[in-house]
């Protein structure tokens, strides 16, 4: 831990010298778990291995280390009502209500083992759901077990099949144009901008809870994307949709399209100049044995 924080220190020292300036008004204070993130997601997000059997040993595991990691925002119950969860800028997730927004199946299913445990180990970017890399492999199979039994859809209903995402082409400039096309075509821009900052029309509608609740649009410029930034996690986003949000899905377009618009996201991130920061999750995370 020690280490870690002089490093972290190292790089707020480096944010304050190099970091583009801002007027006050213009943008958040920058948080410190943001810095962790630098270092891109952990190298084994997936399962190396497969599930452990479903034991009793496994769920009183699954319990314990829930207690001790998850209620405080989540609550005793999974029901996103823990002590914390008030003081949190996104709303933890109801378990209970089964509905989940990072998925590899269709859109109003639910999501397999295996995302929920790479949710867990990767956590989601832009909010305080922290990666669990830390734990063993065998801890955030626990976990997944103990976040199921929350939901009671998981007995009662099949695990769809797993979205397929495609081989990503070659990013170019054609690709990144027609994007750009498709971003406004689909009408895109309405919440999310003309230029990716989370401030079209619709975002100050939502966030004075215009879906029933406050909505925080996603700003892309930042580079925070829940599931990730690579052309795949961004591809898989916009063909499942965000489940719980107004993000639905673009499971009509075709693969090209998908591609294109994954293309003019990431393309919309602001390149801010910081020195080249490691690849240094395993080091911040050590890696644990199963």
């Amino acid at each position: 831990m020690h280490a870690f924080s002089t490093w972290a220190l190292a790089w707020l020292q480096l944010l304050a010298v190099d970091a583009p300036k801002k007027a006050p008004a213009d943008t958040a204070a920058q948080k410190p778990i943001d810095l962790v993130w630098m270092a891109g997601p952990p190298s084994n997000a997936r399962p190396r291995g497969r599930a452990p059997r479903n034991t009793a040993a496994l769920r009183g595991r699954g319990a314990a280390l829930y207690v001790q990691h998850c209620a405080s925002c989540h609550g005793e119950n999974g029901d996103g009502k823990g002590v914390s969860a008030a003081t949190l800028d996104f709303k933890p997730a109801d378990f209970t209500s089964g509905v989940f927004k990072l998925r590899s199946t269709p859109s109003g299913t639910l999501p397999t083992d295996t995302d929920l445990f790479v949710t867990i180990s990767r956590g989601m970017h832009g909010t305080e759901m922290f990666p669990w890399h830390r734990l063993s492999e065998r801890d955030r199979w626990a976990l997944v077990f103990r976040i199921k039994s929350f939901a009671p859809r998981f007995a009662q209903e099949k695990i769809e099949k797993v979205l397929e995402v495609p081989k990503a082409p070659t990013q170019t400039e054609e690709l990144v144009e027609e994007g750009r096309r498709l971003f406004e075509l689909m009408r895109c821009n309405t919440c999310h901008g003309s230029e990716g900052a989370g401030d079209g029309p619709a975002a100050a509608l939502y966030a004075g809870g215009g879906a029933g609740r406050a909505v925080r649009v996603r700003d892309f410029t930042k580079g925070q994307f829940l599931r990730g930034r690579e052309p795949e996690d961004i591809y898989l986003t916009l063909l499942t949709g965000l489940d719980g949000s107004p993000m639905g899905p673009y499971e009509t377009l075709s693969s090209k399209d998908l591609w294109a618009l994954s293309a003019f996201v990431r393309d919309m991130v602001r390149k801010i100049p910081l020195p080249d920061v490691p690849k240094t999750w395993d080091v911040i995370a050590p890696k644990r044995s199963r």
